[in-house]
C-alpha cells in the first residue's frame, strides 16, 4: 500500500510537468506567444525536447518570429541539438532570413551542420544569397567539406545560382590545386593505373574506341581531346566554360579532386587524391588511344 501510494505521488509530481512541456511546444508550433507564456510559467522547460525537437526548433520551422524571440528572451539555447540539427538548419532550410539574424546575433553558430553538411551548405544550394550572406558576415566556413567533399561553391554553382557563386568566390573560396605531375608521368606504372580505372571509373567510363558512353563520357582518346566536346553527353556548366584541351596537367587537376578544384562539375566524387594512383591512371589513359600523344 505504501509503495502505491509513492507512485502515485511521484506520478502526479511528473505529469504536470509534462503536460506544461507538451503545451509548449505546440505553442511554439502555433506561434501562440500567450500559451508559452502560460507554459513557461507554469513551470516547462523553455529547452526541454519531446523526443525530437525543442520549441525554439519547431517555432523557427514554422516561422513563428515572436514565438522564437521570446523563447530566446527566456533562455532558449538556440544551439540546443535536435533529430534534425540545430534550430539555425530549420531557418536555413525554410530560406527564413529573419530568423537566421535572430539565431545569429544570439549565439547561432554559423557553422551548424546535420550528418556533415552545414548551414551554409543549404543556403548556397538553394541559392538565397541573403541567407549566405547572413551566415559568412557571421563566420561561416566558405571552405567547409562535407564528408563527401561537397562544398558551399560546388552547390551553388551546381544549381546555377551565379551570384551566390561569385560571392563566395569574392569571400575566402580557395580553390585547391595539386603539384605539378608531368614529370611524374614517364615512370608511371600503366599497369597500376589500369588496374584502378578498372575497380574505380569503369562502372562510370567506357576505354574503348567503340560503344555508347556509360553514365560519363567515353574516355577512349581523352587525352588531348576538347573538353566538354562529345555529342550526347550532357556537360556541366563548369566544365563547358573550362575550355581547352584535356591536358596532362589540366586532368590532373580534374582527378585530384573534381568537385574542390572544379566545383560545379557533375562528376561527383572524391576523384583520386593519391598523385602516385593519379599518375598511373592518366598514364593509363594516354594509352587508351589510336594515337598516344607524347609524354612530356
Amino acid at each position: 500500500m505504501h509503495a502505491k501510494l509513492t507512485l502515485l505521488l511521484f506520478c502526479s509530481c511528473l505529469f504536470p510537468l509534462a503536460l506544461h512541456a507538451g503545451a509548449i511546444h505546440d505553442a511554439a508550433k502555433k506561434g501562440d506567444v500567450t500559451a508559452i507564456i502560460a507554459a513557461l510559467d507554469a513551470g516547462a522547460d523553455v529547452n526541454a525536447s519531446d523526443g525530437s525537437a525543442t520549441p525554439l526548433y519547431f517555432a523557427v520551422k514554422r516561422g513563428r518570429l515572436a514565438a522564437a524571440r521570446l523563447l530566446i528572451e527566456h533562455g532558449a539555447d538556440v544551439n540546443a541539438p535536435t533529430q534534425w540539427g540545430p534550430a539555425l538548419m530549420a531557418a536555413v532550410t525554410k530560406g527564413r532570413i529573419e530568423l537566421i539574424r535572430l539565431l545569429l546575433e544570439n549565439g547561432a553558430d554559423p557553422n551548424a551542420q546535420l550528418d556533415s553538411e552545414t548551414a551554409l551548405h543549404i543556403a548556397a544550394g538553394s541559392g538565397c544569397l541573403d541567407c549566405v550572406k547572413a551566415l559568412v558576415e557571421a563566420g561561416a566556413d566558405v571552405n567547409a567539406r562535407t564528408k563527401d567533399t561537397k562544398t558551399p561553391i560546388h552547390l551553388a554553382r551546381l544549381k546555377g545560382h551565379r551570384d551566390v557563386a561569385d560571392y563566395l568566390m569574392a569571400h575566402g573560396v580557395v580553390l585547391p590545386k595539386p603539384a605539378p605531375i608531368s614529370a611524374r608521368l614517364a615512370s608511371a606504372d600503366v599497369e597500376k593505373g589500369r588496374a584502378y580505372f578498372a575497380g574505380n571509373c569503369a562502372s562510370c567510363h567506357k576505354v574503348e574506341p567503340q560503344g555508347a558512353a556509360k553514365t560519363g563520357p567515353n574516355l577512349w582518346g581523352v587525352v588531348g581531346r576538347a573538353k566538354a566536346s562529345l555529342q550526347q553527353i550532357s556537360y556541366s556548366e563548369t566544365l563547358r566554360a573550362w575550355g581547352g584541351v584535356w591536358s596532362y596537367e589540366d586532368l590532373n587537376i580534374y582527378l585530384s579532386g573534381p568537385m574542390l578544384t572544379t566545383p560545379g562539375v557533375y562528376m561527383e566524387t572524391p576523384g583520386i587524391p593519391d598523385e602516385a594512383d593519379r599518375a598511373n591512371v592518366i598514364a593509363y589513359l594516354r594509352t587508351r588511344s589510336d594515337t598516344p600523344p607524347m609524354l612530356p
